[in-house]
């Protein structure tokens, strides 16, 4: 037996192995590509933003920090020979040839250390402020003194000195020379670099732009994750179940604290996608007779428990009675998302027999749900998942309610939901659209294997694409889309609400075989009107089959009423 079971674990790492192998070696096609990085850059805007604006800051730092003003300061003269015969060409060539020659001397002579000392001793300052350049205009006899430096008074001193001290150094070179002043040197009063950070800040700018944008190329070329059904198919090989949109839960505008399909603010487009899901799970409950299912998802934030919770209202408004659970006992948190009051308790004590059903369990208002949600942490849950007493529970439960939904942690971080799986007929994996990685979907999955437990399918939660969804008809005995009127207040185009204050029963999907009567309507008080009946020790449910065969014959019967009448409005 155990030589068995060893060989099927290694039959099953070694598929988990190829299928892994052959997601890594499959090509992305450059329209993948393309979606995933703009998929990425809209999850990754932020990083691009704080790069953009972190090099910005930084481009602007450096220059401000090291930003100095130059001020310079010109003096233009002319030079001449001092022996003069007075001839005008040889003068005017031996100017020129005497000012070539100085321009270039001129910056050797005087940027050197001997004319730096007198210059300082002539200031009677201890440094060189400023730098001398010597420049001549060609083919005259003109020169041109600039300094430059980030004192504009100092560099007027320096010019001075210059023009002043000059001769000492020309007399060693070319003997005596006179000195003619054609633009006197004034003290500079703008910078030469006026202050503007701003072309190095969009240059840094820029740089983080670049930088902000690799994760989504990485991401783009290397991240694979299920974006449609057909990667779902493709990689998962599971059972599909169905799609449901992203609703955004903007508070202010929708009043929408979660998404819950008794609200309406979610929208049609919700309603109908979890109505085609709740469909395809009855059918699929039905194949494999599983009455305990359990919910999962391969990392946080997929919604597994809105999915969890949203299963329960539906299979509530198609007549069954759901006991819905929340087996994260780690960091419960589904009793945060029903809009009623419900028991502190620890699940520890209940299923210790230290606390009553009538402490813990609560009737969802308007629904045939029985939920069971701890508010306070167990301080060991795989010890209480684990325990004999939670399958009891468990079981009593499946005897006495058409179907159990356990809310189950996500299974690639902890191996609670591996636990809970043991009491479980079947799971429902939900994948959020272009979240986790295919390969540690994969991995999550193929653990599920060692517990013998079948995967009845996958929903893909958070969708952004378009719901391929078929709306049929069922014509004939009864009047509409089903045997009630859609959704809304009492009429909303096609839909609208009907005198019952309810979800209308959906007519049949075109594209299922065995379609499964919605049942929409909202539970009145007088169905849950009747006296508390014990179903176990540990679980009291408030109707019966009875109760529920009689309402359903008697409302049908107000349907079909009512059908009739809407035919003959027509008519007229």
């Amino acid at each position: 037996m155990y030589l068995r079971i060893l060989k099927m674990g290694r039959r099953l790492l070694m598929n988990s192995y190829n299928t892994r192998k052959a997601v890594d070696k499959e090509p992305m096609d450059l329209s993948q590509i393309i979606s995933n990085f703009f998929k990425a850059l809209k999850k990754l805007w932020i990083i691009m933003v704080v790069a953009i604006v972190v090099c910005g800051f930084i481009g602007h730092h450096n220059y401000s920090s090291g930003y100095s003003p130059n001020y310079e300061t010109k003096a233009t003269f002319s030079i001449t020979a001092a022996q003069y015969d007075g001839r005008e060409d040889r003068s005017y060539t031996n100017n020129t040839q005497l000012a070539s020659i100085l321009s270039v001397s001129f910056n050797y002579l005087i940027n050197n250390e001997v004319f730096y000392e007198v210059i300082k001793k002539d200031l009677n300052i201890d440094y060189m402020p400023s730098t001398i350049t010597i420049s001549a205009v060609p083919d005259t006899n003109i020169l041109s003194i600039v300094t430059a430096g980030p004192n504009p008074q100092m560099n007027y001193k320096v010019a001075q000195s210059v023009m002043k001290n000059y001769g000492s150094v020309a007399e060693f070179v070319i003997g005596d020379t006179k000195l003619d002043v054609l633009e006197e040197p004034v003290v500079a009063e703008v910078p030469t670099n006026p202050y503007s950070p701003w072309k190095q800040t969009i240059i840094y700018a820029f740089i983080g732009l670049l930088i902000g944008i690799v994760p989504s190329i990485i991401y783009g070329f290397f991240v694979r994750t299920i974006r449609n059904r057909e990667d779902v198919e493709k990689y998962l090989n599971v059972n599909f179940l169905g799609i449901l949109p992203g609703v955004s839960l903007n508070q202010r505008k929708n009043k929408l604290k979660n998404c819950s399909i008794l609200n309406k603010a979610v929208g049609f487009r919700y309603l109908e996608a979890m109505r085609s899901v709740n469909s395809r799970c009855e059918r699929e409950f039905a194949k494999h007779n599983a009455k305990v299912i359990l919910v999962t998802s391969t990392v946080k934030g997929e919604g597994k428990s809105t999915v969890a919770l949203n299963l329960a209202y539906s299979l509530s408004k198609s007549q069954h009675t759901v006991m819905l659970i929340d087996g994260n006992l780690r960091s419960p948190s589904l009793h945060k998302m029903v809009e009623q009051d419900t028991y502190d308790f620890k699940m520890d004590d209940f299923l210790a027999g230290k606390l009553k059903s009538s402490g813990a369990i609560v009737n969802l208002e308007g629904t045939r749900v029985l939920m069971i949600a701890p508010t306070i942490p167990s301080k060991d849950p795989i010890k209480q998942l684990n325990s004999e007493a939670m399958g009891n529970f468990i079981n009593n439960a499946k005897a006495k309610v058409d179907y159990v939904i356990i809310d189950a942690p996500p299974c690639s971080e902890l191996s609670d939901a591996a636990v809970l799986a043991k009491h479980s007929d079947g799971v429902i994996y939900v994948v959020k659209e272009d979240c986790a990685k295919v390969n540690k979907i994969i991995d999550t999955i193929q653990e599920f294997s060692y517990t013998r437990i079948p995967i009845l399918g996958c929903i893909l939660n958070g969708s952004a694409g378009k719901l391929n969804i078929t709306y049929g008809y069922n014509y004939g005995k009864h009047y509409g889309y089903g045997y009630r009127k859609g959704y809304g207040s009492k009429y909303y185009g096609k839909y609208g609400y009907n005198y019952y204050s309810g979800y209308g029963t959906y007519g049949d999907y075109d594209d299922e075989e065995n379609p499964v009567p919605g049942g929409y309507g909202k539970v009145s008080e007088k169905e849950f009107g009747a006296k508390e009946q014990s179903v176990s020790n540990k679980i009291y449910v408030r109707t019966t089959d009875r109760q529920k065969e009689k309402m359903a014959k008697k409302e049908g019967e107000k349907f079909e009423k009512y059908a009739e009448k809407m035919n003959d409005k027509d008519k007229a």
